[in-house]
C-alpha cells in the first residue's frame, strides 16, 4: 500500500472480530514500530504485547475511553523513562509507524490513554520510574465496524501557517 493511501485511509477502529493476530503479522507490526524515528536514535520505548482476555479487560478501565481495549485480540502498551518530554513525541512516532503497518496488513487500531498509569504500571509490572500513558489495541475489524464522520478534515489553509503564526487580532 502507498504510504499516503495508507495515512489517507486509515481510520481508528474500536470494534473487533474474535479472531487472533497470527504471530507473524504482529511480529511485522511490532518491528514496524521499532523502526520509527526517535531523538538522537535513542530508542527510548519498550513495547508490552498484551494478549491475556483478563488483563485486556483490566485495562480497558483504566481510561476513560479505553473500552475497545477489552474487545481487541491483542494492545500494545507504550512504555518510556521519565526523562524529558521529547520521549513522549518519540512514542507518538513508534505509535503511529505500528498504526500505519497494522492498516497495510488489515489490521484495525485504535489510541487508548490511561488515565490511571500508577494502576496500569501495576497491572502490567512497569517500575514506577517508566511511563505508561498509552495504548494501542490491535484486532481484525468487526464485520459492523463503521468509522466516525464527525466533520472530515480540516483544510490546509485552516490549519497551516507559512513563515510564521498569524498575528492575533
Amino acid at each position: 500500500m502507498d504510504v499516503l493511501d495508507a495515512i489517507k485511509s486509515t481510520r481508528a477502529v474500536r470494534q473487533f472480530t474474535d479472531a487472533p493476530i497470527p504471530d507473524d503479522v504482529l511480529d511485522k507490526i511490532l518491528r514496524a514500530a521499532l523502526r520509527a524515528q526517535s531523538s538522537k536514535n535513542t530508542q527510548p520505548w519498550e513495547l508490552i504485547v498484551v494478549r491475556d482476555r483478563d488483563t485486556l479487560v483490566a485495562l480497558s478501565k483504566l481510561g476513560d475511553f479505553m473500552s475497545h481495549v477489552a474487545g481487541a485480540a491483542t494492545c500494545v502498551a507504550f512504555v518510556a523513562p521519565n526523562e524529558h518530554p521529547w520521549v513522549y513525541f518519540d512514542l507518538g512516532q513508534s505509535a503511529a509507524y505500528l498504526q500505519l503497518a497494522a492498516h497495510d496488513l488489515g489490521i484495525g487500531s485504535c489510541l487508548g490513554a490511561i488515565y490511571r498509569p500508577d494502576e496500569a504500571r501495576h497491572l502490567l509490572g512497569v517500575p514506577a520510574h517508566l511511563s505508561l500513558m498509552a495504548v494501542v489495541s490491535l484486532g481484525y475489524p468487526s464485520p459492523t465496524f463503521k468509522p466516525a464522520t464527525l466533520g472530515g478534515r480540516k483544510p490546509l489553509t485552516e490549519k497551516v501557517h507559512r513563515d510564521r503564526f498569524p498575528a492575533c487580532g
